[in-house]
């Protein structure tokens, strides 16, 4: 099923009413990809998934997780996501009570760095357009200096780093 930014919020607000009802304490989520997108507005589309950092949330959390539908857990070792992103990351407005965030859009590009499909190519192409260039360069070598990555991942996101500098001229 294809969420769009009000089933999305609809989804996130049922999850905060959840919560709330069964007096869970929920720490900060953190979305990604197209979700994040959507939910912020950099992006319309809609999605199937919805994208949550993993922080190793306890078992409870699960319970919350599942009433947002098809959810999927990124791993921070494998993602291409530069420290700090907590401070740089969007509070959800629609959710009051319990704290989601999405990436910025600078953010989001990095992580798409490390995919880099044609989707991801597509999304960043939109998202750029109002995203500061300095920022990407500065979250990029971010994720180059990370310890707590896979190699393999950061390989891959390295070489990918030169094809993206070359489409879109960062």
């Amino acid at each position: 099923m294809s969420m769009d930014k009000q089933a999305l919020i609809l989804a996130l607000q049922d999850m905060e009413d959840f919560a709330m009802l069964k007096e869970l304490d929920c720490p900060p989520i953190y979305m990604l990809g197209g979700s994040a997108c959507i939910i912020e507005g950099y992006l319309e589309r809609a999605t199937r998934d919805i994208d949550i950092l993993d922080l190793e949330y306890s078992a409870q959390m699960g319970r919350l997780f599942r009433i947002l539908g098809e959810v999927d857990y990124l791993d921070l070792m494998l993602t291409t996501l530069a420290e700090g992103y907590q401070e740089r990351a969007v509070r959800v407005s629609a959710v009051k009570k319990i704290q989601v965030y999405a990436l910025s859009r600078e953010d989001i590009i990095v992580t798409k760095i490390g995919r880099y499909s044609d989707k991801d190519k597509e999304d960043i192409k939109e998202l750029i357009k109002k995203s500061n260039k300095i920022k990407i360069n500065e979250l990029i070598n971010g994720v180059k200096q990370r310890q707590n990555m896979s190699q393999r991942v950061k390989e891959y996101f390295i070489s990918n780093v030169e094809k993206f500098r070359r489409d879109f001229d960062v």
